[in-house]
């Protein structure tokens, strides 16, 4: 079966491992097969799906075009990034399904600029923003990391003309630039929260003992 490998990013002809069939009785025309593959190159499993395909001139009916279904190449965008940010994050993802991986890297770039600006950081470059960031609390030495990384890799996609970008280091860097929002704009806002109501029920139980 011949199906494009979402992380070789070629067609490969892949090895069934097994394979179900999803019965509708009485409507089998509706019956939906999955089978469980084996990429030859990387060696990674993909779910496939195929739906029943009826031929014209009365001929039995096939297995349709192969869909995957695992792995799933997409990205979760957090619907509490700021518009500003989510334009940039978005054009990112579109490079690198487009195979523009420079491309999407220099977006990652840009968009953890607008992140420095979002956040009324404007130094005289980015690796100063990214430092300024750290001395504010706005984000932690982990993040400071991914972020000087990212930094790196943005600098060397817009200047290192003889540089080609493996299909997994776009990747990681869109899922680093989208880990740096996710991070700031939801898991920390849910954090501070919860310190503020342990903080409350604390003094309530407080009140209460001393009364």
């Amino acid at each position: 079966m011949l199906v494009e490998c979402e992380s070789c990013l070629a067609k490969v002809q892949v090895a069934v491992i097994g394979s179900y069939i999803r019965q509708f009785e009485p409507d089998w025309m509706y019956n939906v097969q999955f089978s469980l593959c084996k990429c030859p190159v990387c060696l990674n499993p993909i779910l496939i799906e195929q739906e029943l395909d009826f031929p014209p001139f009365e001929q039995d009916p096939e297995w349709g075009n192969p869909k995957i279904i695992y792995p799933h190449n997409s990205f979760h965008i957090n619907p509490v990034i700021p518009q500003s940010l989510n334009r940039s994050l978005l054009e990112s993802i579109k490079c690198f399904k487009a195979g523009a991986l420079t491309a999407s890297i220099i977006m990652s770039r840009k968009t953890l600029e607008a992140f420095c600006i979002e956040k009324g950081i404007k130094e005289n470059n980015l690796a100063l923003s990214i430092k300024k960031l750290k001395e504010e609390g706005i984000i932690n030495d982990q993040i400071y990391e991914w972020a000087n990384g990212l930094r790196l890799a943005g600098n060397k996609a817009a200047h290192g003309f003889d540089t080609d970008f493996e299909h997994l280091d776009a990747k990681d860097v869109l899922d680093f630039t989208i880990a740096i929002l996710d991070f700031t704009y939801s898991f920390k806002d849910k954090f501070e929260k919860f310190k503020i109501r342990v903080n409350q029920t604390d003094e309530l139980m407080s009140t209460t003992r001393t009364e």
